[in-house]
């Protein structure tokens, strides 16, 4: 039995990987701890994890309408993120996760959990670090779409000489936002390091890549021992059904268009549901709106509409596959869960990794991507109309969700976590 720490921040998109490692931990007779935001300790005990709170919570952020939008901002929204949000608390991270790993065999950490490196690193102890999306390495053969530049890998053609040079420019300016990381290390007697924890974050010995090569192919300027174990999905209440009232509506008539926008944006005011309505009415299809706890802009119409089921959450993994097409934001956590249920998709990605996941799919062509800050229902209808009336869509995701190779996940994390403890 190993003992195993994971630490991790942000949405539900950035604990669910981890719940399903730990899961997966648990039954190969593992203890498993997992740190993250307060908000989710129920989720982590439920999987018989020991929970240990590092802050922020939401309640340390503040009224939701303020820091929302500027965390999901196409322009600034990963600035803010870094800044606001995550490094005012590294100090009192690092001595919580400190606390957490004396004992551990092993930590298991996220990008944004910059205090994790520091302490295995000081405490002597063994650290695979997590690569969410493909994103998050930042290759010269691959560039990223990422929010303020979604044109990047149009340039790819250049080579990735000049690529690199291209991508080092367009990372100095993010050094200056990790100093605080820079001063801790100093703080705890640690040598000064030259790498970016934002994009060179990666511990040398080894990193999960939490996503299949039919996504995205291994780089030759992706980090050391990586280990590439594919998508770890995961639901809320991975046992749970279908509500009574989504599963009634289910069987009332034929397949509806989905439509959500994960546990980040959904905390956003945007149009989203408005357009989505408006498309739906003008095609006569139907709907899931999936509208999180606290609904915005939902339209009086659509709640009384008999088209149009509303709830706060469903399974992704049960509700998906019973949709005719699933229209979302992109995050990496939906993006797998809708390929893993084989249906066509609607891409509307608004920062941070979602315009380069929703440029992934649109290239295996299982999807149609609208920039969210391009989305109208006239953009929508035509982006639906051609879905149905493609087949080779909804066959060409069939076919990539058949390749997931999502029973090997258990198999492969194992072999990377026995094979970093033995070395």
């Amino acid at each position: 039995m190993s003992r195993i720490l994971m630490t991790t921040l942000g949405s539900y998109g950035d604990l669910h990987p981890y719940l399903a490692m730990a899961r997966v931990l648990k039954q190969n007779g593992d203890e498993v701890t997992i740190a993250t935001h307060a908000e989710y300790r129920e989720a982590v005990e439920r999987i018989g994890a020991r929970f240990v709170l590092i802050k922020p919570g939401l309640d340390d952020l503040g009224p939701e309408a303020d820091w929302a939008a500027k965390a999901n901002h196409t322009l600034t929204g990963t600035q803010f993120i870094i800044r606001t949000l995550i490094l005012p608390y590294l100090e009192d991270s690092y001595q919580r996760i400190k606390a957490a790993a004396f004992g551990q065999d092993l930590i298991i950490s996220h990008l944004l959990t910059f205090a994790t490196p520091i302490v295995a690193e000081e405490l002597g102890i063994p650290w695979l670090s997590c690569a969410l999306q493909p994103s998050a390495f930042f290759s010269a053969y691959d560039p990223p779409a990422f929010g303020p530049l979604p044109f990047l890998p149009k340039l790819r053609f250049l080579g990735p000489q000049i690529m690199r040079g291209i991508l080092k420019l367009l990372i100095r300016p993010t050094y200056s936002w990790l100093t605080p990381i820079t001063e801790l290390r100093a703080r705890v007697g640690l040598p000064p390091s030259s790498k970016n924890a934002l994009v060179e974050g990666f511990s040398p010995e080894g990193t999960l890549a939490l996503f299949p090569a039919p996504f995205a192919a291994p780089k030759p300027d992706w980090p050391a021992r990586v280990h590439q174990i594919g998508f770890p999905l995961y639901d809320v209440e991975t046992t749970s059904e279908l509500s009574p009232a989504v599963q009634q509506f289910l069987e009332q008539g034929p397949p509806p268009v989905i439509f959500t926008l994960g546990t980040a944006i959904i905390r956003m005011e945007t149009n989203y549901f408005e357009v989505a309505y408006e498309a739906l009415k003008h095609l006569g299809l139907r709907g899931v709106f999936l509208v999180g706890k606290t609904p915005r802009r939902i339209p009086q119409a659509a709640m009384t509409d008999p088209r149009i089921c509303i709830t706060d959450y469903e399974p992704f993994s049960r509700l998906f596959p019973k949709g005719e097409v699933i229209v979302h934001q992109c995050g990496i956590g939906t993006t797998a869960q809708g390929l893993a249920s084989g249906r066509p998709q609607i891409l509307v990605p608004f920062a941070h990794d979602q315009p380069d996941n929703a440029r992934r799919l649109e290239q295996l062509g299982v999807g149609i991507t609208i920039p969210a800050r391009r989305l109208n229902s006239l953009r929508l209808i035509k982006a639906l109309n051609r879905v149905n009336a493609d087949a080779g869509f909804a066959t060409r995701a069939g076919n990539l969700a058949s390749r997931l190779e999502v029973a090997e996940f258990d198999q492969r994390l194992c072999q990377a976590i026995s094979g970093t403890l033995t070395r």
